[in-house]
């Protein structure tokens, strides 16, 4: 077996793994979501900020959000580098969506790592992983899901329905614009912005996981009668 012939059954053995990577991701960002502890808007900002550290369920629903952020970035590596017939417009976007999932999975780990700063918030003192986590996130969040929507725009039906990749660019948007909305510029009311978005823009990531699947078993069904 030449190189050629090695990095093409190579290449198409990733095609294989990579929906599946960007269901789990997409699935687990829901349940990292889901357990997302609520914040008491009857307290002080501080306050509230520290009971939602400490609380039981913030390990468990950041650990799930980062290895979903992981995923995310593995999915769309092997995407990038797949024969996906997408546009130069779309992979260039699929791209930048790459460079800014390794920089919102590293995000993920001061996020995650926020509730060591629960008793230093409290006491008024310096909050290492929290802030770095409150300031990684206004920009990391708009570049990594800004790109997710140009690209869920632009692959127009090559990855999925249009239709969703249009509700998952929408998804993407306003979770990429939540922290700056809601953690920096302080508007509680907008808070949905986050499960909202995020749930729209995992939805289209688990879509086009799907779609793949399935595309590439009828190719598979479609080669084997042909022989």
């Amino acid at each position: 077996m030449d190189v050629s012939t090695e990095a093409a059954t190579s290449r198409r053995a990733g095609d294989r793994v990579w929906p599946w990577v960007l269901i789990a991701a997409g699935v687990l960002f829901v349940i990292g979501g889901a357990l997302h502890p609520n914040e008491d808007s009857s307290l002080p900002d501080a306050e509230a900020t520290a009971e939602m550290l400490g609380a039981a369920t913030w390990i468990p629903s950041h650990a799930s959000l980062l290895v979903s952020a992981i995923g995310f970035l593995i999915g769309l590596l092997a995407l990038v580098r797949s024969d996906v017939p997408l546009s130069t417009a779309a992979r260039r976007a699929a791209w930048v969506a790459t460079v800014g999932g390794a920089l919102y999975a590293l995000e993920g780990v001061f996020h995650l790592a926020a509730f060591a700063d629960e008793d230093a918030l409290l006491a008024g003192d310096s909050t290492p992983f929290l802030s770095t986590h409150t300031t990684m996130a206004v920009v990391v969040y708009p570049l990594f899901t800004f790109a997710v929507a140009a690209l869920a725009v632009l692959s127009r039906a090559t990855l999925t329905h249009p239709v969703i990749g249009i509700v998952g660019a929408l998804g993407a948007v306003i979770f990429g614009l939540a922290p700056a909305l809601v953690g920096l510029a302080d508007i509680e009311s907008l808070v949905w912005m986050f499960p909202v978005g995020g749930s729209l823009m995992a939805l289209w990531f688990t879509a086009i996981g799907v779609t793949a699947l399935i595309r590439g078993s009828a190719r598979r069904t479609g080669a084997s009668a042909v022989r």
